[in-house]
This record gives C-alpha cells, structure tokens and sequence, in this order.
C-alpha cells in the first residue's frame, strides 16, 4: 500500500513540475500556441486532482498509527494544485493582452514593457523555488514514510518469528505429554501383571499348603 502512495505522489510532483514550467511560458505565447498550453496544463491540472483523490483513498485504507500524518500530506498536495489553478488563470493573461490593456489605459507614452517583463520573470523565479522547495518537502515526507513502512515490516516479521517457536515449543510439548502419557499406560499394565502374578501365586501356595494339612489328616487317622 505505501508503495502504491509513494507512486502517485512521484506522478504527482512530476505533473506540477511540468505544470509550473507551461504556466511560465503562457504569458510570451500568442494563438495557437498559447491555447495548446493551456490545453496541455488544464489536462495535467485534472490529472493531478485525480491523483490527489486516489492517495486520498489509499490513506483512509492505512494503518492508523500513519493514517494522520499521510493526510496532512494529501491536504498539502490539494492545496498545491489551488495554487497553480490561481496562477494558471494569472498566467493566461500574456503579455500581450496586458500591453494592450496600459496602452487603453495610460497611452503608449507611459509604457514601461521591460520593467513589466522583469517583474514578470521575477515573479516565475520566485514560484519554482517555492515549488522546488515543496518538492523537497514532499521527498522527505515519502522518506519518512517509507521508513516507518520498513520499521512495521520489521516488527511484523520478528511477531512472526516469535509465534512460529512458540508452535514448536508447543510441538515439543505435545509430544512429550504423548511419551509420558504411553509410559504410564505401560506401567500401569506392569502393575495389573504384577497383581495378578501375585495372585496366582498365593493361591498355587494356599492350594499346596491346603493337600498337605489334608494329607497330614489323612495319615494321623490311620
């Protein structure tokens, strides 16, 4: 299960990646191509939300001992794609379009395109170094993530090592109290011969003792 996460959350940075590269360039684009990217970044924005939505269902179906982090995760990730929706719609107003706007408004004396252009740029540089840094948050958090997944792993296998010598150790006694159980029956059968030897014996000699006090009578009356 965390390694399906994991997958969806590299789908996802490569998807937003790619998404804040396009929306860069849609301002300096005109026509056709301009429409081409924003085709292309609105397609990556709904993939991504489906992404979101599938480790959405992978962390309700998580342990709850990480079920609250991986959700802080998820949340983190929704608020990604708001933001490049927000800049994606900024985006889609090129250069262009806002140049014809200032000279509708102020006239083209009070122009001023390449100050524009550099705070424009500035701007771009500024949102791929936050998003760089979420990226590198994001990497850390699937670290994290995968750790704690080989610490379970590990403590499930050393339970399972545990129980598997506890069902030999019960193995071990089972076949002892069956040893013990088939030596008791034998000498108890000891016993019973023993008692009926016993037996027989004294009543061979109560039978010799018995002709001979007989035979003793017998002479005495003649």
């Amino acid at each position: 299960m965390a390694g399906v996460f994991e997958s969806y959350e590299q789908q996802f940075s490569s998807i937003t990646s790619d998404i804040t590269a396009r929306i860069g360039k849609i301002p300096n684009l005109t026509g056709t191509e301009k429409k081409t990217a924003c085709g292309v970044v609105e397609g990556n924005l709904d993939e991504a939300n489906e992404l979101v939505e599938q480790m959405e269902l992978e962390v309700h179906d998580m342990p709850a001992s990480v079920r609250g982090s991986m959700k802080q995760r998820v949340d983190k990730y929704s608020q990604e794609i708001a933001r490049l929706k927000k800049e994606y719609k900024q985006a889609q107003v090129s250069l262009g379009d806002v140049g014809s706007m200032k000279r509708e408004l102020f006239g083209p004396d009070e122009l001023h395109t390449s100050e524009d252009n550099r705070a424009l740029l500035m701007d771009n540089s500024e949102r791929l170094k936050k998003t760089s840094h979420q990226l590198d948050e994001g990497r850390k958090m699937a670290t994290e993530t995968e750790e704690i997944g080989l610490q379970i792993m590990d403590n499930l296998h050393r339970d399972r090592e545990t129980i598997q010598r506890m069902r030999s150790r019960l193995r071990d006694t089972d076949s002892d109290l069956s040893r013990g159980s088939r030596i008791v029956r034998r000498i108890s059968r000891r016993i019973v011969q023993h008692k009926i030897f016993f037996i027989v014996a004294v009543l061979v000699i109560l039978a010799i003792l018995g002709l001979l006090i007989f035979g003793v009578v017998e002479l005495r009356k003649k």
